[in-house]
């Protein structure tokens, strides 16, 4: 009774505050320093009921804000994380939040390397307990516990941190008006292969990275996006989520699918065709164990009314730092380049016969770190503010191209689109944030 009294009391009372606080404006708090680039995890919790999704609701503000305050990157839910952020609310009214506590945890170690709790008489909405958290968090040298130290992690667009231009960093995607609503994403990550194969270095960075800009500049919506790292990559997983997973879900006609894979390819020695190599895969048994690109084209191209984008961070000569053979082998034939297939507009690293390149300060793949920052506006060439098919095409090939030449070899990414399609009609964002 008593509760029940004090919950209608604090709705009443809360109400009465209603215009007054709608006139406040919330601000997001600034880390002091360089935006921090330690990834983080988000875990909302509330032992008690209430009305409009309270818990829901603070994760995506959190998720959202953690990265303008420059307190670190968030992560698709299920990616590995540097962090976790646990907002645990213990005591609600039906609408706000009257007490609640939160922990940054290492995930590596699980220490509590800070928290904190908070409570309010008349209770906290999502807005003003999101800006409670971030105040006490922009204090935390977040940065002592990033795994990838060096990642560029620019401000504003053209505001980066010193040495490095905004515009040449992937670590923060920015805003654009796309509306990904009905798009879908699968993004594979693959570094340390259970048969002892050469690490394929950076490619699980690689697929987290994706996977944050997939959400936060191609507006895809989280749970739309499956992420598939490391072990959790067999050719069963990736089987499940190309082959099942977006065939069922991915339905609604004008949609949009996303296809990144970061890790080793490997050619068959006797016919030259490319695979993408799983987790689990021996590159001597590549037709059972392996994931053959054409095959990968044929299962995208049945999906019925979708535009489908494939972006492959892999190289498929059985030499270089992402594509690996049988161990004493060579091709018998020439590797083929990947083909054209319907409604599949394929963008791969490196041409038939070259090997992949990592990128010099990020720790990145040469073609992810230059496929960012080109969706993320380096590549709008006309200044409309998006990025068309064509132009991010051309502007990777050019800066990988370049890169590549100046390490003494040869990479130049390259391009197989539907026929008849007209890559520079195709917008792949718009509406980018200046």
């Amino acid at each position: 009774m008593r509760r029940a009294l004090r919950c209608a009391m604090v709705v009443s009372m809360a109400l009465g505050l209603a215009l007054a606080a709608s006139a406040c404006v919330r601000q997001v708090p600034q880390a002091a320093g360089a935006p921090s680039p330690a990834t983080v995890a988000i875990e909302v919790k509330s032992g008690e009921w209430h009305l409009g999704e309270l818990d829901v609701k603070l994760a995506g503000m959190l998720k959202g804000d953690l990265l303008k305050a420059g307190i670190g990157v968030p992560v698709v839910e299920g990616s590995p994380a540097d962090l976790t952020l646990k907002v645990m609310i213990t005591d609600t009214t039906m609408t706000t939040a009257v007490a609640y506590e939160w922990q940054l945890v290492e995930n590596a170690s699980g220490k509590v390397i800070h928290a904190g709790n908070t409570t309010s008489l008349l209770g906290d909405t999502a807005e003003a307990m999101d800006q409670t958290i971030l105040e006490d968090l922009v204090g935390v040298d977040t940065l002592a516990f990033a795994s990838d130290k060096g990642a560029v992690m620019p401000g504003k667009r053209g505001e980066g941190p010193v040495d490095e231009p905004a515009d040449s960093a992937p670590g923060a995607p920015p805003a654009s008006g796309t509306d990904g609503s009905a798009s879908w994403a699968v993004v594979i990550g693959i570094e340390s292969y259970r048969n002892d194969l050469a690490k394929a270095t950076g490619a699980e960075a690689d697929a987290r990275a994706f996977a944050i800009w997939a959400h936060g500049t191609l507006g895809v919506p989280e749970n739309h996006i499956k992420v598939l790292l490391g072990e959790r990559a067999t050719r069963a997983d990736m089987s499940g989520a190309l082959e099942e997973w977006l065939p069922r879900n991915a339905v609604q006609p004008g949609g949009r699918v996303y296809v990144f894979f970061s890790g080793h390819g490997a050619p068959d020695i006797e016919t030259g065709d490319a695979y993408l190599v799983p987790w689990e895969a021996d590159p001597a048994y590549l037709k059972s164990g392996g994931f053959a690109v054409s095959g990968l084209q044929r299962s995208l191209s049945g999906l019925e009314g979708q535009e489908v984008f494939v972006f492959l961070d892999a190289c498929f000569s059985g030499s270089g730092a992402r594509s690996v053979l049988a161990s004493g082998t060579r091709p018998l034939v020439p590797v083929k380049a990947v083909a054209a297939a319907p409604r599949v507009f394929t963008l791969t690293a490196a041409g038939a016969g070259e090997a992949t390149g990592t990128h010099a300060t990020s720790g990145h793949g040469l073609f992810t770190f230059h496929l960012l920052a080109g969706m993320g506006g380096a590549a709008d060439s006309d200044g409309d503010r998006s990025v068309s098919f064509g132009e991010l095409a051309r502007y990777v090939a050019t800066q990988v191209e370049t890169e590549a030449r100046q390490d003494n070899r040869d990479q130049k990414p390259t391009l197989a689109v539907p026929k008849g399609a007209d890559v520079n009609a195709v917008k792949l964002v718009t509406g980018l944030a200046r």
